[in-house]
């Protein structure tokens, strides 16, 4: 068994517990590496942490249904885990402050907690902007020895890479890139156009959603960060083409629903011009469910290994702002595959 906390029990949250609840009923899902020795209902949920007195004190199972989640419930979810009261710090700060309902509760101790279950990842999945809580809970996982994931924009591989190789403790990150969510979408067909010769020179693309983490996203300083890393990954496979890409608009109807628009702009044989228009829908929190999966039994895996800090070969292909971002996701899928097969044949590395 992978024991897993969660920081954070929000959308993406409650998509993940929903389809590991799905597969340990037997049924598929779409798209994980079957080539790990964990498989998905290998992934057990010990631990959840939150700020919002309507999820603090609760089972999961019931925690991933509260406001402001919007997530559709497709199965029926049994935790019985109770969400514990997190750390604040910059957690809610500008628009958070009027949709999250703090809790009164003191927080834990969390790296005590996380010791006490014997975590073996966290997942970060926290709001866009919450760096300081971001910072801290990848400290407090250090100090337990539980591989840190941060599924956030927030900057932690970077300053924290050392400290994590250091000690033999995997570090994942930084900025999760969903599944088919419009950034790996949007970089797909940028990469087929490359393959036929076309020369890209300029591309857009607006998000449209329901979530609390679109609305957040908004905000300015949020919006230039999330904006920011979007468009230096479609930049950096685009042969150095015009990139514009970010969240447009919150429409509260729209819930978990995700809407994008994409244009793509080039030339091909001599000169002659070709635009490409996409109208893209998906539900946007389940964009993240297999990566996680995926990345959770990968973090397992280095960490009975012994490997520790961020792996450019793993985190090139999962995030947005990994350490190394490789010129094409053909390119990267390959080293991580690669990587994997060469780390699962050797003996563990820090005896």
């Amino acid at each position: 068994m992978i024991r897993v906390a969660l920081v954070g029990i929000g959308n993406v949250a409650s998509a993940l517990l929903q389809s590991l609840e799905w597969v340990k009923q037997g049924k598929p899902i779409y798209g994980v590496l079957t080539s790990l020795p964990y498989k998905p209902e290998d992934i057990e949920v010990v631990k959840a942490f939150d700020i919002d007195k309507r999820k603090v004190g609760k089972r999961l199972s019931q925690a991933i249904f509260e406001k402001p989640n919007v997530v559709p419930k497709q199965v029926e979810v049994t935790s019985d885990v109770i969400v514990v009261r997190g750390e604040t710090l910059d957690g809610k700060e500008g628009v958070l402050e009027r949709i999250i309902e703090e809790s009164e509760l003191p927080p834990v101790n969390v790296s005590e907690e996380l010791k006490k279950e014997k975590v073996d990842v966290v997942v970060n999945l926290l709001p866009t902007g919450a760096q300081k809580a971001s910072e801290y809970y990848a400290q407090q996982s250090l100090m337990a020895s539980s591989a840190f994931m941060n599924a956030t924009p927030s900057s932690i591989v970077e300053s924290l890479d050392r400290k994590f190789k250091d000690l033999h403790i995997p570090l994942l990150g930084d900025d999760l890139l969903s599944q088919i969510g419009g950034t790996a979408l949007h970089t797909g067909i940028i990469e087929f156009l490359k393959s036929r010769g076309v020369r890209v020179t300029r591309t857009y693309q607006i998000d449209i959603s329901g979530t609390t983490e679109t609305l957040v996203t908004l905000e300015e300083w949020r919006k230039d960060l999330k904006k920011g890393i979007k468009s230096e990954y479609i930049s950096k496979h685009s042969n150095g083409a015009t990139v514009i890409a970010g969240t447009s608009d919150y429409v509260e109807f729209l819930g978990d629903r995700r809407v994008s628009y994409m244009v793509i702009e080039g030339e091909y044989s001599i000169g002659i011009p070709v635009r490409v228009d996409i109208s893209f829908k998906s539900y946007d929190s389940f964009n993240a469910v297999t990566p996680l999966i995926d990345l959770i039994r990968i973090a397992k895996v280095l960490k009975d290994k012994g490997i520790g800090g961020a792996i450019p070969e793993i985190c090139g292909y999962y995030f947005k702002k990994p350490p190394v971002i490789y010129d094409s996701t053909e390119e990267s899928r390959r080293l991580m595959l690669d990587y994997l097969s060469k780390v699962m044949t050797e003996p563990r590395l820090d005896r």
